[in-house]
C-alpha cells in the first residue's frame, strides 16, 4: 500500500511539472515590436528595451545599429531584463 501512495505521489508532482512547463511556453507568445536597433537591443517606439537573443537571426538584426525596424519573435524575462528570440524581422524604410 505505501508503495501504491509513493508511485501515485510521484505520478501527480510529474504530472504538475509537465503543467507548469507547458503554462510557461503557452505565455511565449509570438510579438510583432517596432523600434530602433542599439547597441543594447531594440528600443521599442514606446521607449521598452529589448535586449536580442543570441541566434542567425539576432545576430544579422544587431548588424543594423540605428536602423529602424520591425520584428517578429518571443519575448521572455530574464534577470529583470525582455529578452526577445528573433523569428523574422524587416528594415522600415
Amino acid at each position: 500500500m505505501k508503495r501504491n501512495k509513493k508511485f501515485l505521489a510521484v505520478g501527480i508532482c510529474a504530472l504538475l511539472l509537465v503543467a507548469m512547463l507547458a503554462g510557461t511556453a503557452l505565455l511565449a507568445a509570438e510579438v510583432t515590436i517596432t523600434g530602433t536597433i542599439s547597441e543594447e537591443g531594440i528600443v521599442a517606439d514606446d521607449g521598452q528595451v529589448y535586449a536580442v537573443a543570441e541566434n542567425d537571426k539576432g545576430e544579422e538584426l544587431m548588424e543594423l545599429v540605428n536602423k529602424k525596424v520591425q520584428v517578429t519573435g518571443t519575448v521572455e524575462e530574464a534577470e529583470g531584463k525582455k529578452v526577445i528570440t528573433i523569428t523574422d524581422f524587416k528594415v522600415i524604410e
